[in-house]
C-alpha cells in the first residue's frame, strides 16, 4: 500500500491525496465528506501496514508511523465533522444556515488545507524511507542489523561473565576430549555443535581460559560472529589480536580486505603456533570465507568454531555434540546461585520442564527467580516462560521483561491495541468497572458495531474484545457475582504491563496528568509527550491537594494545548466518600468544542449544579458524571444531539428537566437513583427508541407507557412503586418476546406492593412466571410462593423482603437451576423451621438471613449448596447457632445475633 502511495505520487496521479476545498457560498459537503472518506480510507489502510510491519523496520518507519497515525486521526475528525454538520444544518433557517455554513466552511478549509500539507510531507518521507530500505537491501543480507541477535547478544550479556564457572554442568567428558585434541601438537579445526543456548559458547570459553591451553599457545583469541555478520567487524577483531594488528588498523583501516587481512596474517602470525576461537558460526558461506584468511601451517594451530549448523560441523576436522542437560544436572545447575528462596518445589520443576535441559534457559530463569521472595512472584515468572514458548520464543528471554509486555501488544490485532491502551488512562493499579470501559470504548468508535457478530451487541464485542486480552495474560478480571448481560464486573492492567501500557499509550496520543502525585510527574509536559503530537485523549487524575488555593494544578491544567483533543476524563483518586470541589475556573469550555467524550468521576459541584447555559461541546457523545454531587442538570443538555451515552448516577438528589427527550441518539441512558423535574411531572422519554440500555427506571418520576416505544430495549432496571397498574404494564412489555423487541436482561424492584387479595397474588405470580426475568427484588406481604415450575428458570437473583411465608420458601426455592443470590429479610419467613436438603441450590453463591425472627432451627445437609461462598445471618434472634460443618466450607461467614 505505502508502495502503491509512492508511485501513484510519482506519477502525478493521486488527485485524492491532495484536493483542496475553494470556500464559496454554496459548498458541496457531499462532495467533502466523499473525498476526506477516501483520503480516510487509504492512510487507514497504509497505517494498519505499517503496524504490522513495524516489528521488521522499527527503527526506519517508528517516525513516519506516529506522523500517520496523528493524520488519520485527523481525517477522522473532519470527516465526522463534515458529516454532523449536515446534521446540525437542517433545523436552521435560511439566515442562520448561510452565515454558520459560510464561517464553519472557512475555518475546517483551514484544517484541510493544513492536512494536505502535512500529506505531502509524510509522502515525502515515505520515499526517503523507502530509498533508504532499498540501499539496504543491497548490501549482503549478513551485514544488516537483525533484531533477533541484538536481543541474543543483549541475552548473553544477561549472563554475568563473572559466574560462567558455575554454569558448568554436565560438560566433564566434552571438556575432558576438547582440551586433549587442543593440546595434541596437530594442525586442525575442531567444532562444538548443538542448539541454541545449549552451552557451547560457555564450553569453549572454559577452555579458553585453561592455563594449560593459555600455555601452550602463542596467540589465543576468541571472535564473535553470529548472525548479524559484518566483514569489517570480524576483519578488525582479528587484527586486533595479532602482533603489531593495531598498529596496522591505524594506518590503513579503509583498506580492510580479506586479501590484505590474511597476507597480514601470513607475515606476522606464520611460525607461531595459535588457537582462534570463531564463535556462533551461522552460515556455511561464512566460515568458508573466513578459513581463507588463517594460514596452512603445520605446527599445531587450531581453530575452534561453535555453530548450530550440522554442515558446518561437518566440514571440520571433528566436532563434539553438545546435549541437552538430564534431570539431575538440570536441578544442579538452577541450584547454584547465592541465595535462592524455594516457595513451592511443584513450580521450581514445572520451571525445569519448561527449560527442556537448556543451560542458558535455566541459568536466564534462576537469575530471575533468584530475586523473588513469594510463591505469586515464581507464578508470576512461570506465566512469563509459558508465554515465551506459546510464541516460539528463547526461554531466555525471561530477562528481557520489557521485551515479553512489547511482544505481547505488538502481537495483538490493530483494532485491539487502542483498546488495551485506554486502560492506561486509569490510575495505576486500580480496579476499572468494565461497563464504564465498554463505554468508553464505544463512545470513541474503538469498537464499532459493524464488526459484531449475528445477534451480538456492541456490549457484547466489548465484552469479547476485553477477553482476548484476558486471554493474552495482559489483563486481569474480577467476574460478577451474578452475570447476566456481563460476565466481568472489573479489570486492571496486569502488573507486567502497566508500564509498557502507559508507554505505547503516548505514541498512541494518550495523555495522563497525574496531580494527584506529590512528585507532579506528569504536570511537567515534557515528562509525558514522547511526540510533538497534540494529544487526543487525555485523563486528568486528582486528589483533595488538585484544586487547593494555592495548588498550581488548575493553572497547568488550563495551558494543556487541547485543541485536538476528544476525549477528556477527570478522575478522583481519594477514597470513595471523597469528592473534590470544581472550580469554576478549572477550564475553559471554548478550547474544548471538539469532545466527543467528557467524563467527571465523584467532582462535587457545590451543589450549585453547573451553569444552566452551559456552552457544552457540541459532539459529545459521552457524559457522565457518575458519583459527582449535582444539584440541577443543565437544561442545555439537551441541545447534546449527537448523545450516545448520558450517566446521570450522581450521589445525592438531583433536578433533571424534561429534555432528555431531545436526545433521540442515546444508546445508553443511566437514572439517579433519586431524582426529580422542575415541575414534578414525569420525565418524558418515549422519544429515545434507540435505547439498548435503560437503568434506573422509576415508575414514579417516569411513564411506564414509553418503554413501548423503546424496541431496541435489552437490558431493564426498574423501581415500581406499590402501583399494581405499572407492574402490570411492565410485565406486558417483558412479555413481548420478538428478536426486535424482547427485553433480555430485566431487573425489577417492586417496593411497598402487598399482595392479600387474589388480584395482586395473580400479578405477583405471572411477574415470576416471566421467562427473561434475572432480578428480582419483591418489598411487601406474599404469604406464599407458587410452586418451583410456574417460577422462572433464569432468575439469577431474588430478594425477598417482609413476604411473611408461612412455608419454608427453601424446599420451593432450591430447585431454580440458576440462582446465585438469595436474600431474605425482615421476617420474609415467618416459620420457625427451614431446611437445605443434598444437592439443593446448585449454583446458589451468596446466602443472606436478615431479621428472620421467628426461625429457630436451619439444617443444612452436607451436600447441599455446594457453590455458596457468601453467608450472613443477622437479627435471626431464635436461631442459637449455624448449621454444622457450614463454616469450614463457606468462605466468608457472617453470624450476629442481638441476644
Amino acid at each position: 500500500m505505502a508502495e502503491a502511495l509512492i508511485k501513484a505520487y510519482e506519477q502525478k496521479k493521486s488527485a485524492v491525496l491532495l484536493r483542496e476545498f475553494g470556500t464559496n457560498l454554496f459548498p458541496d459537503i457531499k462532495k467533502r465528506i466523499q473525498d476526506v472518506q477516501a483520503k480516510l480510507n487509504l492512510w487507514l489502510s497504509i497505517l494498519k501496514e505499517l503496524d504490522a510491519r513495524k516489528s521488521e523496520e522499527s527503527s526506519l518507519h517508528y517516525n513516519l508511523e506516529i506522523d500517520t497515525r496523528d493524520l488519520v486521526s485527523r481525517l477522522q475528525n473532519v470527516h465526522e465533522i463534515y458529516f454532523n454538520e449536515v446534521q446540525l444544518r437542517r433545523d436552521r433557517s435560511i439566515i442562520r444556515k448561510f452565515i454558520d455554513v459560510f464561517k464553519f466552511f472557512w475555518t475546517v478549509d483551514l484544517e484541510v488545507k493544513d492536512i494536505n500539507f502535512q500529506i505531502l510531507m509524510i509522502i515525502d518521507n515515505f520515499i526517503t524511507a523507502s530509498a533508504l530500505t532499498k540501499t539496504e537491501k543491497k548490501r549482503p543480507q549478513s551485514a544488516n542489523v537483525n533484531p533477533e541477535t541484538e536481543n541474543r547478544q543483549k541475552l548473553r550479556k544477561s549472563i554475568s561473565d563473572d559466574s560462567r564457572e558455575n554454569h558448568i554442568v554436565g560438560m566433564d567428558e566434552q571438556i575432558t576430549a576438547l582440551q586433549s585434541v587442543l593440546l595434541d601438537g596437530k594442525e586442525g579445526v575442531t567444532c562444538i555443535y548443538g542448539s541454541g543456548g545449549i552451552g557451547k559458547t560457555t564450553l569453549a570459553l572454559k577452555l579458553y581460559g585453561n592455563p594449560f591451553v593459555q600455555n601452550h599457545f602463542y596467540i589465543c583469541a576468541r571472535v564473535e560472529i553470529g548472525q548479524n555478520f559484518k566483514l569489517r567487524n570480524v576483519l578488525r577483531s582479528i587484527l586486533e589480536q595479532i602482533p603489531q594488528g593495531k598498529e596496522r588498523i591505524k594506518r590503513s583501516e579503509s583498506n580492510l580486505t580479506l586479501e590484505t587481512v590474511a597476507e597480514y596474517f601470513n607475515k606476522y602470525a606464520k611460525g607461531m603456533r595459535y588457537l582462534f576461537i570463531l564463535d556462533d558460526i551461522r552460515s556455511l558461506d561464512d566460515w568458508k570465507f573466513l578459513h581463507r584468511i588463517f594460514p596452512n601451517v603445520q605446527n599445531g594451530s587450531k581453530l575452534l568454531l561453535t555453530t548450530r549448523l550440522s554442515e558446518v560441523a561437518l566440514s571440520a576436522d571433528g566436532f563434539v555434540h553438545v546435549q541437552p542437560l538430564g534431570s539431575s544436572d538440570s536441578l544442579e545447575l538452577f541450584q547454584k546461585a547465592a541465595f535462592l528462596g524455594d516457595p513451592d518445589e511443584d513450580i521450581a520443576r514445572e520451571v525445569l520442564d519448561l527449560c527442556f535441559g537448556i543451560p542458558s534457559a535455566i541459568v536466564a530463569v534462576r537469575e530471575v527467580l533468584a530475586a523473588k521472595r513469594t510463591l505469586s512472584e515464581w507464578e508470576m515468572v512461570l506465566l512469563d516462560i509459558k508465554l515465551l514458548i506459546s510464541r516460539d520464543l528463547p526461554v531466555e528471554q525471561i530477562v528481557l521483561q520489557k521485551s515479553i509486555s512489547a511482544l505481547s501488544f505488538d502481537d495483538l490485532p490493530y483494532d485491539l491495541k487502542p483498546c488495551f491502551l485506554y486502560l492506561g488512562l486509569f490510575p495505576k493499579g486500580s480496579k476499572i468497572e468494565v461497563e464504564h470501559l465498554y463505554l468508553l470504548w464505544m463512545a470513541e468508535r474503538t469498537i464499532s458495531r459493524a464488526d459484531c457478530q449475528t445477534n451480538e451487541t456492541t456490549m457484547d464485542l466489548a465484552e469479547r474484545c476485553l477477553s482476548v486480552l484476558v486471554q493474552k495474560q495482559m489483563v486481569e478480571v474480577e467476574e460478577e457475582e451474578t452475570p447476566t448481560f456481563r460476565k466481568y464486573k472489573s479489570c486492571s492492567v496486569h502488573k507486567n504491563m502497566q508500564d509498557h501500557c502507559l508507554l505505547k499509550g503516548k505514541e498512541y496520543f494518550f495523555k495522563v496528568l497525574d496531580f494527584g502525585l506529590r512528585t507532579q510527574r506528569s504536570a511537567d509536559s515534557d515528562s509525558f509527550s514522547l511526540t510533538s503530537n497534540p494529544a487526543r485523549r487525555m485523563a486528568v487524575h486528582l486528589d483533595s491537594d488538585s484544586f487547593s488555593t494555592t495548588s498550581t494544578s488548575v493553572d497547568q491544567f488550563r495551558n494543556e494545548e487541547v485543541t485536538h483533543l476528544r476525549s477528556l476524563l477527570l478522575l478522583n483518586q481519594c477514597d470513595l466518600q471523597t469528592k473534590l470541589e470544581w472550580p469554576r475556573r478549572m477550564f475553559d469550555r471554548k478550547k474544548y468544542r471538539m469532545l466527543t467524550v467528557l467524563n467527571f468521576e465523584r467532582v462535587d459541584f457545590q451543589e450549585r449544579g453547573l451553569p444552566r447555559a452551559m456552552a457544552w461541546p457540541i459532539y459529545l457523545r459521552y457524559l457522565s458524571f457518575k458519583g459527582c454531587n449535582l444539584g440541577v442538570l443543565p437544561s442545555s443538555t439537551g441541545n447534546l444531539s449527537f448523545l450516545e451515552i448520558l450517566d446521570l448516577r450522581v450521589s445525592s438528589q438531583i433536578i433533571i428537566p424534561n429534555v432528555l427527550r431531545k436526545l433521540g441518539k442515546l444508546v445508553y441512558l443511566y437514572l439517579p437513583l433519586m431524582f426529580q423535574t422542575p415541575n414534578n411531572e414525569k420525565l418524558y422519554l418515549g422519544s429515545l427508541k434507540e435505547l439498548e440500555i435503560l437503568e434506573n427506571f422509576d415508575t414514579v418520576m417516569c411513564n411506564v407507557a414509553d418503554l413501548f416505544e423503546m424496541m431496541s430495549l435489552r437490558h431493564l432496571s426498574t423501581t415500581v412503586e406499590g402501583i399494581l397498574g405499572d407492574l402490570e404494564q411492565i410485565i406486558s412489555r417483558m412479555d413481548m418476546t420478538s428478536d426486535d423487541t424482547s427485553v433480555m436482561y430485566p431487573s425489577i424492584k417492586v417496593n411497598n406492593l402487598d399482595c392479600y387479595t387474589e388480584e395482586r397474588h395473580s400479578v405477583f405470580r405471572k411477574l415470576l412466571n416471566c421467562q427473561i426475568l434475572h432480578t428480582l427484588s419483591m418489598d411487601g406481604h406474599l404469604g406464599q410462593l407458587p410452586p418451583h415450575n410456574k417460577i422462572t428458570q433464569s432468575l439469577t437473583k431474588m430478594v425477598l423482603i417482609g413476604s411473611q411465608l408461612k412455608e419454608d420458601p427453601m424446599t420451593t426455592l432450591d430447585k431454580l437451576p440458576e440462582l446465585q443470590v438469595l436474600v431474605l429479610q425482615d421476617d420474609a419467613f415467618v416459620g420457625s423451621e427451614m431446611s437445605c436438603f443434598n444437592f439443593s441450590f446448585k449454583k446458589l453463591k451468596r446466602l443472606e438471613l436478615l431479621t428472620l425472627r421467628f426461625l429457630e432451627t436451619w439444617v443444612v445437609q452436607k451436600k447441599a449448596m455446594p457453590m455458596l461462598s457468601i453467608l450472613a445471618v443477622k437479627n435471626c434472634r431464635k436461631l442459637r447457632s449455624l448449621p454444622h460443618g457450614l463454616r469450614k466450607r463457606v468462605s466468608s461467614v457472617t453470624f450476629e445475633n442481638d441476644n
